[in-house]
């Protein structure tokens, strides 16, 4: 389909340039850039790439975010950096929409939302909100105690904002019942993968990895607990890929245990599909909590790019995906033993071939970016119109 060479100006902002944001954040963030871009869009990245820059974009205090901090406890000085986070994005954008006048921005994360709603009404420029997870769901699965806080920040950035692009069924579903958003408003944007020249074979012992971020609601002792249940099983071997805050632990429980585990470090995105395509099957455990149903995991589209059959739990839209595409096994009941004869089933060298197939096609067709991006189109270019206008 042939685009004009462009259909208007958007601020691209987001934090991914430095920190703790995970390798899946910054995935789509690079994916819808590059997809705008392509698609006649003058898209302008916005981004704060250093801890200094964050400092140094603190100041002076914006007034605009002081008053909204007000009703938000959680950003007070028991959590300095975060409020540090909001006031600099709150100066940075004020300080670039003055220098590049954009027709809309896109902000990526409730947090960056939050900052970018008040400047955003200020200059009357569209505020378009990307909402990779819920917040609050994660916080409160961690423990932590300002968990309604940022739920209260996040019922703000869903009213207040002109739109919100979300990555699944559930979280639209979620969010328009108990924030009492107009399902109008919301517009579900998926995940998705990108074809690979590489493609996974069928061999034994089947390679079984899982390659991810050590994060809780990535659940990944579940999958050391099966490679220990099935020590001693000739057919499988088991790999580790990925960093996160676990990392130590699950490392130190891979010792002290003796699992047989081979952990691969951090594999580097230029080399991860070469990788992949040398195993048979992709493991993504999971919680079953708020903040996994909401999800959209990049590395289930990434295991299926290469053809590798999927092992998960039945849990979000991807758990659909994965059971009714036949692209792996999705589990009703994720115990160690049903992962277990979960793997005894793709041992089946007929039904690997087909699963995998099945995987691989899902990428080349209904899951490739270019697919699943489309509808930001439509809902970007309503919103530039309404500015021109």
């Amino acid at each position: 389909m042939n685009q004009p060479k462009s259909w208007g100006k958007i601020l691209f902002l987001h934090g991914s340039g430095y920190g703790s944001t995970v390798l899946g954040d910054r995935i789509r963030i690079k994916a819808i850039y590059e997809f705008l871009s392509k698609n006649g869009f003058n898209v302008i990245e916005a981004c704060i790439h250093s801890r200094l820059q964050k400092i140094i974009s603190s100041f002076p205090i914006n007034m605009h975010a002081v008053n909204r901090l007000k009703s938000i406890p959680l950003l007070s000085l028991r959590r300095p950096m975060l409020w540090l986070d909001v006031n600099a994005y709150a100066n940075f954008l004020e300080r670039v929409i003055r220098q590049t006048s954009p027709d809309v921005v896109i902000a990526v994360s409730s947090i960056i939302g939050w900052s970018a709603l008040s400047i955003c009404r200020i200059f009357s420029v569209p505020c378009l909100v990307d909402v990779h997870g819920l917040l609050f769901a994660e916080q409160r699965g961690q423990g932590s105690p300002y968990w309604e806080y940022y739920r209260r920040l996040e019922e703000e950035i869903f009213q207040g904002s002109d739109h919100i692009f979300v990555v699944s069924k559930y979280m639209k579903n979620y969010i328009v019942r108990s924030f009492n958003i107009s399902p109008e408003k919301i517009t579900v944007v998926p995940n998705g993968g990108t074809p690979q020249p590489f493609s996974a074979t069928y061999k034994v012992p089947l390679r079984i990895i899982y390659a991810g971020n050590f994060a809780y609601w990535e659940n990944v002792d579940d999958f050391l607990d099966l490679a220990k249940y099935l020590a001693h099983d000739y057919r499988f071997k088991f790999y580790l890929a990925g960093a996160g805050s676990l990392k130590n632990k699950l490392l130190s429980r891979i010792e002290s245990e003796k699992i047989p585990v081979k952990y691969l470090g951090y594999i580097p995105r230029r080399y991860f599909f070469s990788v992949l395509s040398r195993m048979q099957v992709g493991i993504a455990p999971s919680t079953r909590d708020l903040a996994r149903v909401v999800a959209s995991p990049i590395k289930i589209f990434d295991y299926m790019s290469v053809g590798l059959p999927v092992v998960t739990p039945r849990v979000g839209d991807w758990g659909e995906i994965v059971k009714e595409e036949d692209a792996g096994i999705a589990l009703e009941n994720d115990s160690i033993e049903n992962y277990a004869h979960a793997l005894d089933i793709l041992a089946n060298k007929e039904v690997w071939i087909r699963k995998s197939m099945n995987a691989k096609n899902i990428i080349s067709g209904k899951y490739n970016w270019d697919n699943v991006l489309r509808p930001l189109i439509e809902v970007v270019n309503r919103y530039i119109d309404k500015t021109k206008k």
